[in-house]
């Protein structure tokens, strides 16, 4: 990322709610799913999930989430979330393509 948030906050810390965020993408939730989780404005994750990918140097999420791994900000091993909200399934028929 060659931004000037990146330039500004390359380096930085995360904060508790910045590794909370991180955690919650490498588990595979959406902006979505982690704003209702924690009560925040899909749109404010988002916006939380591009300070961290400055601050780790990141080129994008995925990368933002391996940065995280080797640097030992996350662990390897999946830790159990808190009031994980589900996402209901959809079932039915699968659009054909023409």
């Amino acid at each position: 990322m060659t931004s000037l948030l990146a330039e500004i906050l390359e380096g930085e810390p995360l904060t508790d709610r910045e590794t909370e965020i991180l955690a919650a993408a490498a588990e595979g939730e959406t902006a979505a799913q982690t704003g209702e989780r924690l009560f925040l404005s899909s749109e404010t994750v988002k916006g939380y999930r591009k300070r961290i990918i400055a601050k780790l140097g990141a080129r994008n999420g995925t990368h933002a989430v391996v940065l995280a791994i080797r640097r030992g900000l996350l662990p390897l091993a999946p830790q159990p979330m808190r009031a994980h909200a589900r996402v209901p399934v959809r079932t039915g028929a699968v659009p054909r393509r023409h």
